[in-house]
């Protein structure tokens, strides 16, 4: 039997709410954990992808994006039960994940990653809190909303600093 006695976490989008709630269950299990592309619950469709925007895509290249949620109903399945859970109280989900984050019992090493020039989501506020809640910040100047596609590379470097640097 293979015995794994911590690992680290990096959560995106929709699944940040429950991954953090997760951790808060079983920091004991936890090294790190790294957060970017938080959720926003208004935005669960890709139309703003296809549309217009600093992310707007061919329609070929995003039925790549949507290949596993129209062959797999699991995957669709599950990001529809979150978004529709999120959507009816999402100021609740942000409340309670920010309140798990700022607790002074919260022992898992948490890195936010942010590009400044995100323009669906508000800088507003984060600096403070990475800074109040001891959580490390690290800024992606040329990133927007999307950095794992805006600086894939840069944050590929990254995840791995983080997580090779604690083995």
């Amino acid at each position: 039997m293979i015995s794994v006695s911590r690992t680290s976490i990096k959560s995106q989008g929709y699944f940040s709410p429950v991954v953090v709630k997760y951790a808060s269950n079983h920091q004991e299990k936890l090294k790190d954990l790294v957060l970017l592309d938080l959720p926003d619950p208004l935005r669960a469709s890709d139309k703003a992808l296809t549309s217009s925007g600093p992310y707007k895509m061919k329609e070929d290249d995003a039925m790549v994006y949507r290949r596993p949620y129209l062959t797999s109903g699991s995957v669709g399945f599950a990001l529809n039960a979150i978004s529709r859970v999120m959507k009816k109280e999402p100021k609740k989900y942000v409340e309670e994940t920010c309140t798990i984050l700022m607790d002074k019992s919260w022992k898992v090493q948490t890195i936010v990653c942010w590009g400044q020039r995100d323009c669906w989501l508000n800088y507003g506020g984060v600096e403070d809190f990475c800074k109040d809640s001891n959580h490390k910040l690290i800024e992606l100047p040329m990133a927007g909303h999307h950095v794992k596609e805006d600086c894939g590379e840069k944050l590929g470097q990254i995840i791995f600093g983080v997580f090779s640097k604690r083995r």
